[in-house]
């Protein structure tokens, strides 16, 4: 059973938009106040989006959550609330209708200034999908932030809630504390340990099957989870130059899921209505050297994790001998295991106040296992990224940064079965990024990148259409701003954008065109700002994209698709950092192919309000 997250501060977010393809609003309210030694606390959060396909389709999630209180001493408050919440969903999906309500007494109790502590009780209606439930529902949670014990610093929670609706039962016991120490000047220590068991019962509409056999509506499934988790951290420093991290955690997890009404029926498996577990265990262990003298700092770090997941039937009873070897066949098929180990270092030295040398690397290497024989999916996975970056600035009006990347990867299965997936990724990406003010008030900042993308197939088919291929790629990005007086100031946004996707030959490293792009876009706005806290902008923005391709080598025209209209922005600054933003533009669009042809009011609209 989730219990409420909190939101700090009084404000108010509300950010709604609308376009061709989707509407949608999202709002955020959050008010705390006390009057003498009466308070009030009110928490609202509401999403809505609506997807505009061949008909719309809309879902709606609404939390809303009100406290009052009476403060009957400093350490202790006594109230009550209300807390609805709903989610709707036109489409048709098993958790389309959810709605409770929940009216409970509310109790504050702070013993020491790093210690809070809060109990709700009360009474919950739950409706859903249709089914009804109501009864007690009660959650105590307790934190500790930064409490000391000795020398010890300790941070901690504790959460105890129960649901009792009749029909549906939900409990949630959560425990768990850090603990940091300092030895020394050169160590410090932090631990962390935490356990915690959660159930909750979910309706869904009961397949034909189960309908049938047992005459119900719905469904109801029940799912259980146990874990544990376990951490240190050591921090040491060797010297005023260097030091060492070890770290390592280790967890546990148990899952059941269990169904009221299962049918032994041969559609048990199809339907999958059968009583499981999972057992899930992790451990990752990592060590970190980092350096930092003169004009040089580095750092390296080593991991390793490893990680199993058992799966299992559960209340087999009723079902025959086959059925259940059936089943278990299915379950062990999800069995697996792996181990992946890695290697990151990074390094960065800086000849002078203006210039700057970088460089990393990281590889890893996965292997996932399984321990079944009809399941083909063992594999490795190897991964290396490296990159080298040079940086220099002028400290006054130009800088730039130009950077190399490598990324390798591969992918190889064990069994001739998944083999035809097996494959080589290479991608070399060199890109630079600069900012130049040539004269007061004007401004050009550029970026260029050009990659390349080769994927090679250790075994190519033909029939099957898995061949090497190749993505290669130049794109140029331009935004300029010049500010004609302190009112008025242009700015000016373009790209261009090539790419090419082919056949890739890695024997004679030679590329077969398929598909061409010629991608712009360009936005010139006007800015006007009468006063520091209002500001108007109007601009036009124009897409294009060109598309190309080819038969054997004849390249020719396959379709040109624009959109471009008018656009403008409002913003508006209020005192303690509230804003209110307010876009909306005209599209018109237009695509070759098929004379398609449309128009789109497109509006946005931000608000941020500190109350």
């Amino acid at each position: 059973m989730p219990y409420d997250s909190t939101y700090y501060g009084n404000i108010l977010r509300t950010n709604f938009t609308n376009d061709i393809n989707l509407a949608g609003l999202n709002t955020l309210f959050n008010y705390n106040a006390s009057y003498d030694n009466i308070g009030v606390v009110i928490n609202e959060y509401f999403q809505s989006n609506v997807s505009k396909l061949e008909r719309n389709f809309s879902r709606d999630f609404n939390n809303f959550k009100a406290i009052v209180f009476y403060r009957l001493n400093p350490n202790f408050n006594s109230g009550a609330g209300i807390q609805n919440i709903f989610l709707t969903d036109d489409k048709n999906i098993e958790t389309n209708r959810n709605n409770s309500t929940y009216l409970f007494s509310n109790f504050d109790y702070f013993p020491l200034q790093e210690i809070t502590s809060n109990l709700r009780l009360g009474y919950k209606r739950e409706d859903q999908i249709g089914e009804i439930n109501s009864g007690l529902s009660g959650i105590f949670t307790a934190n500790a932030n930064n409490f000391f014990i000795n020398d010890y610093m300790t941070n901690g929670q504790l959460v105890l809630a129960y649901e009792d609706l009749g029909g549906k039962k939900s409990h949630d016991y959560d425990i768990g504390a850090s603990v940091f120490k300092v030895f020394s000047e050169a160590a410090d220590n932090t631990g962390t340990i935490r356990y915690y068991s959660a159930s909750d019962d979910f309706f869904f509409p009961a397949s034909q099957t189960v309908a049938n056999e047992f005459g119900v509506k719905n469904n109801k499934e029940t799912r259980a989870e146990d874990y544990f988790f376990i951490s240190d951290g050591l921090n040491y420093r060797l010297n005023e130059y260097s030091g060492v991290s070890i770290s390592g955690n280790y967890f546990n997890r148990i899952v059941k899921k269990e169904y009221e009404y299962r049918s032994s029926s041969a559609n048990a498996l199809l339907e999958n209505l059968y009583d499981t577990k999972i057992l899930e265990n992790n451990l990752e262990l990592s060590a970190s050297l980092d350096f930092t003298r003169y004009m040089i700092n580095a750092n390296a770090r080593l991991f390793y994790i490893e990680r199993s997941e058992n799966h299992s039937l559960l209340n087999i009873s009723g079902f025959s001998a086959s059925q259940i070897n059936e089943l278990e066949k299915a379950e062990k098929n999800k069995n697996n295991n792996s181990r992946r180990t890695g290697l990151f270092g990074e390094i960065r030295y800086s000849f002078s106040n203006t210039n700057y040398f970088a460089a990393a690397g990281s590889a890893s290497l996965l292997k996932y296992d399984t321990d079944f024989e009809d399941n083909y999916d063992d594999r490795d996975e190897f991964e290396m990224n490296m990159y080298l970056l040079h940086g220099y600035s002028n400290l006054r009006n130009f800088d730039i940064q130009t950077k190399f990347d490598y990324i390798n990867s591969s992918l190889s299965y064990i069994y001739s079965q998944r083999s035809a997936n097996n494959y080589k990724n290479k991608i070399y990406r060199l890109s630079s990024l600069s900012n130049f003010s040539p004269v007061n008030g004007l401004v050009t900042r550029n970026f260029l990148q050009v990659l390349a993308n080769y994927t090679v197939y250790d075994f190519e088919d033909i029939v099957s259409q898995v061949q090497s291929f190749s993505y290669r790629q130049l794109s140029i990005r331009d935004s300029t701003s010049y500010l004609l007086m302190p009112e008025f100031e242009i700015l000016f946004t373009g790209e261009l954008k090539l790419y090419e996707q082919g056949q890739f030959n890695n024997g004679d490293f030679t590329v077969k065109p398929i598909n061409y792009f010629e991608e712009q876009f360009y936005s010139p706005e006007l800015i006007y700002s009468p006063y520091d806290l209002l500001k108007f902008s109007a601009g036009f923005r124009y897409f294009q994209q060109i598309r190309y391709r080819y038969d054997n080598t004849e390249k020719s025209l396959a379709g040109i698709y624009r959109s471009y209209g008018p656009y403008g922005k409002i913003f508006l600054y209020l005192n303690r950092g509230s804003i209110v933003n307010l876009t909306g533009g005209l599209d018109f669009i237009r695509n070759s192919i098929g004379g398609f042809s449309d128009e789109s009011f497109n509006l946005s609209m931000n608000l941020l309000w500190n109350i």
